[in-house]
């Protein structure tokens, strides 16, 4: 992994998109740097082209099928598929272009928080209310295994970058790492105080981020089973990401507040701020953008001053 450098500006408003009527719930840029897209409870997905230059003032395609809010959308790693799950129990592929056609199927008994691609993109890992971490095959929609443990709801559920591991975190305070092959649970990290709201997976295959209901972020190292690095930055934390070419760990909070912290250093070395609460962010492919989108169906796409 490089080590990125800081250009004297501050990272800066990008463009502010408009279209959502109600809270954003999760955002994610394409790999080919051509698309962006945006869920939320609404029930709608929205995505936009060529948002690394000037976007436009509406989305390029506005995707309708899911019957209750859409929680979670997750970009293929091939580019070509756009993943979403819902209130409604549901998952679908949709085929991110003007027609909007999507393959649908029931994935849980209850509403499904998350959904995220293997490495591979041959395979997608979704988790739910009813307290289940569930592996699908993306070509036949056909399931293949659970990951259990978990005895409350499944907020997120992320491949290590190996594809190796799956972690997944609950509102049982804890945050589980599953050996993706034979299924057997590697380790618990346990929260005393607050739940885990998001987790997200280092490129290194051994460092995991969650974001805490209580405020906190807390990383953890995945081969000496231990948390590393603690940080105390909003009232709850909502989301977070790492840069993908840098130790650069976004996170959102309902504060109204996003949080850059580099790991490396130890220290959070930009605050930003908005009128609403925070509720996912994320970074581009590249690392030279990040999105984030609010309660109030805010969304914004910023600019990042690191150089890389």
């Amino acid at each position: 992994m490089s080590v990125a450098s800081l250009a004297n500006d501050d990272p800066k408003v990008h463009a502010v998109l408009d279209g959502h009527h109600l809270a954003v719930t999760s955002v994610s840029f394409n790999p080919n740097g051509q698309q962006f897209a945006s869920s939320s409870e609404d029930h709608s997905i929205m995505v936009w082209t060529k948002w690394s230059e000037k976007l436009p003032t509406g989305p390029n395609y506005r995707f309708s099928g899911h019957d209750n809010a859409v929680t979670c959308i997750s970009f293929s790693p091939n580019c070509k598929i756009l993943a979403s799950c819902s209130k409604d129990r549901t998952v679908r592929f949709w085929v991110p272009s003007v027609l909007g056609t999507s393959t649908q199927f029931k994935a849980h008994t209850s509403a499904v928080n998350t959904v995220s691609f293997s490495p591979d993109g041959m395979k997608i890992l979704t988790g739910s209310n009813d307290k289940s971490v569930k592996l699908w095959d993306v070509e036949t929609c056909q399931f293949i295994t659970s990951y259990l443990g978990h005895n409350n709801w499944v907020r997120c559920a992320k491949f290590s970058h190996l594809g190796n591991l799956i972690a997944a975190c609950s509102d049982d305070r804890t945050v589980r790492i599953w050996d993706s092959v034979s299924g057997d649970l590697v380790h618990t990290f346990t929260g005393k105080h607050g739940s885990p709201n998001y987790i997200a997976m280092h490129s290194n295959n051994n460092t995991l981020a969650a974001a805490m209901d209580s405020g906190a972020v807390r990383i953890y190292d995945i081969r000496n089973k231990k948390l590393i690095q603690h940080y105390t930055l909003h009232n709850n934390v909502t989301c977070v990401d790492w840069h993908p070419r840098a130790n650069y760990l976004l996170a959102s909070g309902l504060d109204c507040k996003l949080s850059i912290i580099d790991i490396m250093e130890g220290r959070p070395i930009y605050t930003l701020s908005d009128k609403a609460g925070f509720t996912t962010c994320k970074f581009s492919a590249e690392g030279n953008f990040f999105a984030s989108g609010g309660i109030d169906k805010s969304l914004i796409v910023w600019k990042t001053n690191f150089i890389v």
